[in-house]
């Protein structure tokens, strides 16, 4: 895997990932000119989707009638560099006709607690809490723990 980065001006850069280009920039009161995403929204980011493709994947298997997953994320930076993240809280909205709560709920503990490469660097600064959701419903939550591989919810 590898990237380069190109600087275009201010705290803007051009990012080329394989055949992919986007850019990176910082907020206006930052001295960027607002024109992409910080880096640390795209790790935010990067925490979703992952884990999101995870969980897509799990539910597939198990052969569900999966209509959506959407995955939320909202963090704090500390106050004091370098500014990490103080806990990610992630929401999982699993909506389909045959989900049951234990299969969604199986299906993000494997991402938190085995297959989440992203969430397991993350994890080892910052802690993840997670809440589950399916049809609208809250049916559990815990914390991404990648040194075991299950977790009580």
């Amino acid at each position: 895997m590898e990237c380069q980065t190109k600087w275009v001006g201010k705290l803007g850069f051009e990012a080329h990932v394989r055949h992919h280009k986007f850019l990176i920039d910082g907020k206006p009161e930052d001295g960027g000119m607002d024109q992409a995403a910080t880096p640390k929204e795209i790790m935010l980011t990067a925490i979703c989707t992952c884990s999101g493709m995870d969980v897509v994947s799990i539910l597939q298997k198990m052969r569900l009638n999966l209509q959506s997953c959407d995955v939320l994320a909202q963090t704090d930076t500390t106050d004091t560099h370098p500014k990490i993240f103080k806990e990610v809280k992630l929401q999982y909205k699993i909506v389909g006709p045959d989900v049951k709560p234990e299969q969604a709920l199986k299906a993000v503990r494997l991402s938190m607690t085995k297959y989440c490469g992203v969430s397991a660097m993350v994890v080892k600064a910052s802690p993840i809490h997670y809440e589950v959701f399916v049809n609208d419903v809250k049916v559990g939550e815990a914390y991404a723990d990648f040194a075991q591989e299950s977790v009580t919810t």
